[in-house]
């Protein structure tokens, strides 16, 4: 199917939208699985840096997603399809074959990508809760052998349970 040279410049601006995404992705991916070593080795130093990688690859995730969104539209006005909701799914109708069965194909890839993305930041998030978890059980432990027990006192001094500050370490459990 021929189109006009404007539908046609949308498509190709769409489709390097689509690689945009496919490749943001895979770094973000690459992103995630480095900071599953870093949650390995408990490096929060390091684990601070790619964080702060992974939020500004899902920033530019964001940006190329409302692009997606627009290139969508501005194809849609321009072949008279009738869109119910902004999905590229809508224009496979308008276009031929080999254009619908390209932008199909980047398409799922982008959707494969991202659920490997979530499932590997919900294994991510199992890790560090798991250390928290840790953290905070040493903590009860530490606070528990440092502080003198409730019912101990030294002849003559009233203890008050409130103001505590024989191995009081300065932290809340």
């Amino acid at each position: 199917m021929e189109h006009n040279p404007q539908v046609q410049d949308l498509l190709n601006s769409l489709e390097n939208v689509l690689v945009q995404e496919f490749r943001t992705l895979q770094s973000l991916i690459g992103a995630t699985k480095q900071e599953r070593v870093l949650l390995n080795k408990k490096d929060p130093d390091a684990i601070m840096t790619i964080v702060e990688e992974k939020e500004g690859l899902l920033d530019q995730f964001g940006l190329l997603e409302e692009k997606r969104r627009m290139f969508i539209t501005s194809i849609a006005n321009e072949l008279s399809i009738k869109l119910t909701e902004v999905s590229i799914d809508e224009l496979y109708s308008g276009l031929d074959s080999e254009e619908s069965d390209r932008l199909h194909r980047l398409n799922d890839g982008i959707s494969m990508l991202v659920q490997q993305s979530r499932d590997l930041n919900y294994g991510n998030q199992a890790l560090a809760r798991t250390a928290l978890e840790w953290l905070i059980s040493a903590q009860s432990f530490l606070l528990s052998i440092t502080n003198p027990s409730e019912g101990y006192s030294p002849p003559g001094v009233k203890r008050s349970l409130e103001s505590n500050t024989i191995g009081d370490l300065g932290m809340k459990a």
